[in-house]
């Protein structure tokens, strides 16, 4: 009888140290995924702002290059242009006459 309760009482400690293994195992991964989507969100967010970086650079840099004068030209005249999807306006509209002209 003796030889069945420490049979029974081992089985016991060893589903309870297999548990308590599954847990940590499941707990470690759940945190190594954690740290992992961190430091991806953490490279993309460096990588934006390094992005930002070299626009606000190249922006400043053709604020003072020679070709500021052209670049502003060329953007006052794309802001001008009218649009070309836009139906043109009634006004516009030549009247095409019903009556023929009469020639003399």
């Amino acid at each position: 009888m003796d030889l069945v309760k420490k049979s029974t009482k081992f089985k016991t400690a060893m589903l309870l140290t297999s548990l308590a293994v599954a847990a940590g195992a499941t707990a470690a991964v759940i945190l190594l995924e954690k740290k992992r989507e961190e430091e991806v969100y953490h490279e993309a967010e460096l990588k934006a702002m390094d992005e930002l970086e070299q626009m606000m650079r190249a922006e400043q840099d053709c604020a003072s290059c020679a070709c500021a004068e052209e670049c502003a030209a060329a953007d006052a005249a794309y802001q001008d242009a009218p649009e070309e999807d836009a139906p043109a306006p009634a006004d516009d509209i030549p009247e095409e006459d019903d009556e023929p002209e009469a020639t003399e």
